[in-house]
């Protein structure tokens, strides 16, 4: 089916709701975009419509509404926790334009303050990684894990151990290229700053 296809993208949130509420360590590379579960209603709203032209406006603000809501699931259970690597050009990339991306950014420092089982880290641009196929989230929910992978003909799960293995592999080898949460943060600080200039 094609992304447009609204019942489509209802079962893919279905399911990509309940791969995050049943984890308990959530593992994301997210080289152009902020992680969904870390976005505000703006940001989220330009993103889907940018990515989903056809869709309903009522549709996308539907879901735009239920992406502010996801970063709940990190507050139900002890021991939750989530780890998202972002690219240097997600800082940038003017999602919505320069209002929106500034709110967002104001809100990404906002949670990484009230939140400590979040952990950021952006990848600053001229590495080489195994990410580069593009964005990933890995979700462990005992005894297994599954990745989340978008597309422009939808998302697919993959659950097979030795395909969720090659991308714990990536993970870890973006991990280690990424600036420490401390840099990150003076990352996102620093381009947020430079917003308030132009």
């Amino acid at each position: 089916m094609p992304v447009t296809d609204p019942h489509s993208l209802d079962e893919q949130l279905h399911r990509l709701l309940t791969l995050e509420t049943a984890a308990d360590h959530i593992h994301g590379w997210h080289p152009t975009l902020i992680p969904g579960m870390l976005q505000t209603a703006d940001y989220a709203r330009a993103a889907i419509a940018t990515a989903a032209p056809a869709l309903d406006p009522d549709v996308v603000d539907d879901r735009a509404t239920a992406r502010t809501t996801r970063i709940d699931t990190l507050g139900q259970a002890p021991g939750r926790a989530a780890r998202f690597v972002i690219g240097q050009d997600a800082l940038t990339q003017p999602v919505g334009g320069p209002a929106t991306l500034a709110a967002q950014l104001d809100h990404l420092m906002t949670l990484l303050a009230l939140r400590p089982s979040l952990d950021v880290r952006v990848l600053p641009r001229g590495h080489e990684h195994p990410g580069l196929y593009g964005g990933f989230t890995v979700y462990r929910a005992r005894p297994g894990q599954s990745v989340f992978v978008e597309h422009l003909g939808g998302a697919t799960v993959l659950d097979r151990p030795e395909h969720v293995t090659s991308f714990l592999h990536a993970c870890d080898h973006v991990v280690e290229r990424a600036a420490n949460p401390a840099e990150s943060l003076r990352m996102i600080e620093a381009a947020r700053s430079r917003l308030a200039h132009t």
